[in-house]
């Protein structure tokens, strides 16, 4: 009897979450046609926030690597869309898979020693703090190559067949399309056998190895896809302020990544997509009202979370489903 119960309330629960997806789907498609393109710009940032989101949580949530270089790989996608345009004056598109070769090619080098070696998650944490603070470094003394701290600017987006995608609300639908599409496909990845690896390897990563599961190369490779995808929302973010600068690469980028998953639910998917959306939502309005709020907020968000409610909102809800 409790059984069938049990799945009665996760069949609701599983269709009730649909409609409420569905729902936030069909508002974002709509908005244009119900509010002003400085509104419409705000939001498009906010979603590929949650795609950078997503991005970290890949690593932190479904596989327990604290990374520090989240930022650094967002400044590589956008870097390299902004280098092909501003500097060679080639296709826009040709930034976005120079941004995942890169960003594939240095999440390998940075992770393959502390990952496929085992020589400690700490020393996972000191190598992508050291790669984050090189890369911060390196745009401001490479002012040939990167423009330093002026960043390289005039980033416009082209027209695609007749769609100006320099206006702000193509450029949103293209967001829309764009993180659509990858935030589907890490669904169904995540949802696959090689998601339930991953999670299984974080919860008993010695019994998965006793089964003869290669742990470690699917922690790396979940750990290149996190990067490659941040690569990706940098590239499509470049894309909306028309200047790749220094501050893509900042830690405070990375700290507020990473708040965005604890408070949405590492390892859940959907929650820190959520929390990126509305807490990128939240940032803009206390930037025209109390400048220094957002920060403060974040900060006694993440303090809060991590004694009160260390799963997040996402995690403590799928807990009282259960």
């Amino acid at each position: 009897m409790n059984a069938h119960v049990n799945s009665l309330r996760q069949y609701l629960t599983d269709g009730n979450n649909r409609w409420i997806g569905v729902l936030f789907v069909l508002a974002l498609l709509v908005l244009p046609m119900v509010s002003q393109e400085y509104f419409v710009g705000i939001v498009t940032k906010a979603v590929i926030f949650g795609l950078f989101a997503i991005s970290v949580d890949i690593a932190l949530g479904y596989t327990g690597l604290i990374t520090l270089a989240p930022a650094a790989f967002f400044g590589i996608g956008a870097y390299s869309v902004a280098k092909v345009v501003v500097d060679y004056d080639a296709s826009y598109w040709l930034g976005f898979p120079i941004a995942i070769i890169v960003a594939a090619v240095v999440a390998f080098l940075i992770g393959y020693v502390p990952i496929k070696r085992r020589i400690g998650e700490v020393y996972f944490v000191l190598f992508t703090m050291a790669f984050g603070v090189i890369v911060y470094d390196f745009t401001f003394v490479t002012t040939s190559f990167t423009g330093g701290s002026n960043g390289l600017a005039y980033v416009s987006p082209p027209m695609f067949f007749t769609i100006n995608l320099a206006e702000t609300v193509p450029f949103y639908y293209f967001s829309l399309f764009v993180v659509g599409i990858l935030v589907v496909g890490l669904y169904l990845l995540l949802r696959s056998d090689y998601g339930r690896i991953l999670h299984a390897s974080r919860q008993n990563e010695v019994r998965m190895r006793y089964l003869g599961y290669d742990t470690d190369r699917e922690k790396l490779l979940a750990w290149i896809i996190s990067a490659t995808v941040s690569s990706i929302a940098g590239a499509v973010y470049v894309g909306t302020i028309g200047v790749a600068s220094p501050s893509l690469m900042e830690f405070a980028l990375t700290g507020e990544v990473i708040i965005w998953v604890v408070v949405g639910g590492a390892g859940t998917f959907v929650g820190p997509f959520i929390a990126a959306f509305v807490l990128s939502l939240l940032e803009n309005y206390l930037g025209s009202v109390w400048a220094e709020g957002y920060l403060i907020v974040l900060g006694v968000l993440f303090v809060a979370f991590i004694f009160l409610l260390p799963e997040g909102i996402m995690g403590r809800l799928q807990q009282g489903e259960d």
